[in-house]
């Protein structure tokens, strides 16, 4: 109900406390300013009067008002006002309804209304439609929040999943997912705070056994060597910095890389090389405008997410990264092998 009317109705029964006289003087404000009916505002008036049981005030405002160009018949309302209020119609009247509703289209209105089958022979089966086409609508709404609440969830935006995470229970009360999302949620969230307090939950340096002079000698010589080639060959220093990637130089390569102007493939080898040097945080950071930037390209979310997971995973939030992959893997069964991955984070 719109918020103006429903401030009226409010006011006039506190004030007669009698629903008749309310009803006169809303219909009474209705026809002294057809100007500003609109559907909306017709519609909560006729529910109003449907709702006190004022039948024949309500039939009447309509026929009173149907030849006004401002006026739309609210049709459910109106059939069943009928029904109720006059149900001896003769067939002649009956007949002249149902083409009213046939040239208006109005079947699925009049579908709902009590007594909606003596004006439409198939009410039964448009019923059965509409409340099949509703639930369908319901169902793709459900999943497009579903998926909106997946991008936050892997994006981390804690406080903005909570927001739709009320937004939907309060849309699909009861359901059975959404719950399941919720206590997720503050599980997920429970757990990030124990790890973010526990020592165990932070970044560990990994220690690699130092290399003997000789082959220190001989890495520094490779290193030395990729970078002289990549500044004397700019136009292909892409090509040094994956060949460094493929020597386990992963530095060299990120050093490489650094000096270029990358493009947009490029750009995922430099996020992938900064994850071999273990700079996780960079790569969050960097994460984010890349979306945003790339938005209209399908393959942008899995990419990202496929990413973040690592990152995350890197930086001991295990949890975190798991269900980020987890929730990647719905969509994507195959994608980059990333079943193989959460089977060994699993395991470990």
């Amino acid at each position: 109900m719109t918020l103006s009317l429903e401030l009226e109705i409010k006011t006039l029964l506190e004030e007669f406390r009698d629903p008749e006289v309310v009803a006169e003087k809303l219909i009474k404000l209705f026809e002294d300013n057809p100007e500003d009916w609109s559907t909306e505002s017709l519609r909560d008036l006729s529910r109003f009067l449907l709702s006190c049981g004022l039948y024949q005030q309500l039939v009447g405002f309509c026929l009173r008002n149907i030849n006004h160009r401002k006026f739309v018949m609210p049709w459910s309302y109106f059939i069943e006002s009928l029904t109720k209020g006059l149900p001896d119609l003769e067939e002649d009247v009956v007949k002249f309804l149902v083409m009213g509703i046939e040239e208006e289209n109005a079947a699925e209105q009049v579908c709902l209304a009590e007594g909606a089958e003596r004006f439409l022979k198939k009410s039964t089966q448009w019923k059965n439609e509409l409340k099949r086409k509703r639930r369908k609508r319901a169902s793709e709404l459900k999943q497009q929040m579903l998926d909106e609440l997946l991008t936050l969830r892997t994006q981390q935006l804690y406080e903005q999943e909570k927001i739709m995470l009320g937004k939907m229970q309060r849309m699909f009360p009861g359901d059975q997912d959404i719950l399941e999302e919720i206590r997720q949620h503050k599980e997920r969230y429970a757990l990030d705070i124990l790890s973010r307090r526990s020592p165990v939950g932070r970044a560990r340096e990994v220690v690699e056994p130092p290399m003997s002079p000789e082959m220190q000698a001989v890495a520094d010589a490779v290193k030395n060597s990729l970078l002289t080639l990549a500044t004397t060959y700019p136009e292909i220093a892409f090509d040094f910095a994956v060949a460094a990637f493929m020597l386990d130089e992963y530095a060299t390569s990120l050093a490489i890389l650094e000096r270029m102007e990358l493009t947009t493939e490029q750009r995922w080898f430099y996020l992938e090389v900064k994850l071999k040097c273990r700079h996780f945080l960079e790569v969050l950071a960097e994460l984010s405008p890349l979306e945003l930037r790339l938005a209209h390209e399908p393959e942008t979310f899995f990419a990202t997410a496929y990413l973040r997971a690592q990152a995350y995973w890197g930086l001991e939030q295990k949890h975190t990264a798991i269900e980020i992959l987890e929730s990647l893997l719905v969509s994507r069964p195959n994608y980059r092998s990333g079943s193989v991955l959460l089977d060994l984070w699993r395991s470990q």
